[in-house]
């Protein structure tokens, strides 16, 4: 279980920011839908009881949060980090309404992986990532999809 909470909470890719002139500031809702081919799959009961202990397996998952954009975060040219310290971004691109780039992680999850981006309009984008590699030594295999769709420009208590 200790590999599925790295997964999630290391490695996903999500790029969340409105980049230039390509999103709004304020309130988005973003949802995220994952699969890692070749996780074991549980019966409900044991998936009730894992959750019960705090332990949640990310296999075909999809959530929906809020994310409220300031605009700093709008107006900026670079991408987010990755939300794992031991990856890095390359080849990041932006053409168009098209945000792109590879990702390498070499710390307990080593491998490599692309994401894309497309804001077909200031309060819409979709996009998926893909990271293949290894944790612990053992295969591991992510794949997201992802939309955001713009709110409101008053992000309320969100942040």
């Amino acid at each position: 279980m200790r590999l599925a909470g790295l997964v999630v909470a290391g490695i996903a890719v999500v790029p969340v920011v409105a980049l230039a002139s390509h999103g709004k500031a304020g309130l988005w809702d973003v949802t995220f839908t994952m699969s890692m081919p070749g996780m074991p799959r549980v019966s409900p009961q044991q998936a009730a009881q894992m959750q019960a202990m705090g332990v949640q397996m990310p296999a075909n998952r999809t959530s929906t949060t809020q994310r409220c954009m300031t605009p700093a975060e709008v107006a900026s040219e670079s991408p987010p980090p990755p939300r794992s310290k031991s990856c890095s971004f390359s080849n990041v691109k932006l053409e168009g309404g098209t945000f792109s780039g590879d990702e390498t992680c070499t710390g307990e999850f080593q491998g490599q992986g692309h994401f894309s981006v497309t804001y077909d309009s200031d309060s819409h984008y979709s996009g998926t990532s893909t990271l293949n590699g290894t944790a612990n030594g053992h295969p591991v295999n992510v794949n997201n999809s992802f939309e955001g769709k713009w709110v409101s420009a008053d992000c309320g208590s969100v942040k």
